[in-house]
């Protein structure tokens, strides 16, 4: 199985791992890592900081690729 990247493949993270808090309208997201899904489908998740966490959301980053317009 290899989860390598190619020379063509972006070494930035594809996605960002939030936690919540609060509810509702008075929620806020907190940026806890980010991740980065390899080629069997699995995910790398690195966490940034000593935080305690037993649950958290992964978000998908939008492109800011602009080279299109």
């Amino acid at each position: 199985m290899n989860t390598k990247t190619t020379a063509t493949e972006s070494k930035k993270p594809g996605f960002v791992a939030k936690v919540r808090k609060g509810s509702g309208e008075n929620a806020v997201y907190e940026r806890i890592g980010v991740a980065w899904k390899n080629a069997d489908g699995s995910f790398y998740i690195k966490l940034a900081g000593t935080q305690l966490v037993s649950d958290f959301m992964l978000y998908e980053i939008e492109s800011t690729d602009q080279s299109g317009e």
